[in-house]
């Protein structure tokens, strides 16, 4: 399975002056050579960070012609009608109503412009290389995050399971910018009026949600429709904040105090690991081969608690 194309890596905030970037090819040349958007996307090497970094920099100027915009839309439909992404158009549309996806997204978009103006870069590197190799080591600290709550999982601490599975839904939100900031890690932008990154959770938890979870039809498989979208319901109403919190601590319901192994079970840490595993993988998979590395080790999991085959499978 192929993370379609391109990804959903466009960073929110004001973007800086397209002028200010040299593209590595103009869409007047891309139409003489007879090469499609898509196949200029796929066009950087597996692995190579930079060249994948540059190429969709030029996504970004292309993207300011109208005429390179249309034809990226077209071909994009086309693919999408090939693969069978569109066999029911109308179903399609009352998913998106039933999540309330252009509602949801719209204040996705808010919260993630607010972070852009607000906090600082996330990236603070002298060059690329730099930038690289701090982004790379906060991808990496929330794949281990999720790789401890399924260890957690297996060894049936499910509180804690669900605690860091809540806690990586969480860094996930905090890392909403990190592929913008690498994205124009030589680009100056205005000094934030923030030093420090979002301490707001329920801000965090619901960019996290929403960015993995409005459109999402690998997910919408695994878990099923109606649970993805219980899952946006709780994040939206702070339920998540509570989940977070049911997992740590003693409280008293009706009269009696309980532990958190009373209130959390399997069930409930398997669908909080799972999802913030599909999520991971969604939102941070920013570069093709770590969005398959990252999807290998969310089937794995999922075919360790004995998820059925035909659900986790990639198509």
């Amino acid at each position: 399975m192929n993370k379609p194309d391109p990804p959903n890596q466009a960073g929110p905030g004001t973007p800086p002056d397209h002028d200010t970037l040299a593209p590595m090819v103009t869409f007047d040349e891309l139409r003489l050579a007879g090469v499609s958007i898509t196949e200029l996307f796929r066009s950087a090497p597996s692995g190579d960070y930079r060249a994948h970094v540059e190429v969709c920099r030029t996504f970004f100027v292309l993207f300011q012609n109208p005429d390179a915009l249309e034809k990226f839309a077209k071909d994009y439909l086309r693919i999408a009608m090939q693969t069978g992404a569109l066999s029911d158009p109308e179903k399609l549309h009352q998913r998106f109503k039933a999540k309330d996806t252009i509602h949801r997204f719209r204040s996705l978009q808010e919260k993630r412009q607010h972070i852009f103006d607000a906090q600082p870069l996330l990236l603070s590197g002298h060059d690329f290389d730099e930038c690289l190799a701090q982004y790379k080591a906060l991808i990496t600290h929330v794949e281990s995050l999720w790789a401890t709550a399924c260890s957690l999982y297996a060894q049936e601490n499910y509180p804690l399971a669900t605690f860091l599975s809540i806690l990586v839904i969480e860094e996930i939100g905090k890392l909403t910018n990190l592929f913008t900031d690498l994205l124009f890690f030589d680009v100056e932008r205005p000094t934030p009026p923030l030093q420090s990154v979002d301490d707001n959770h329920k801000r965090k938890q619901l960019i996290g949600v929403f960015s993995g979870a409005l459109v999402n039809a690998r997910l919408d498989r695994v878990l099923g429709f109606d649970t993805v979208r219980k899952l946006l319901n709780i994040a939206q109403s702070n339920g998540l904040e509570k989940q977070r919190q049911d997992c740590l601590y003693i409280s008293v319901q009706d009269g009696r105090a309980t532990t958190p192994r009373e209130r959390i079970d399997a069930e409930h840490a398997r669908l909080f690991t799972v999802f913030a595993g599909e999520v991971m993988a969604e939102v941070l998979g920013h570069f093709p081969w770590e969005f398959e590395r990252m999807l290998d080790s969310v089937i794995t999991f999922e075919r360790s608690i004995g998820m059925p085959e035909k659900k986790i499978q990639r198509r």
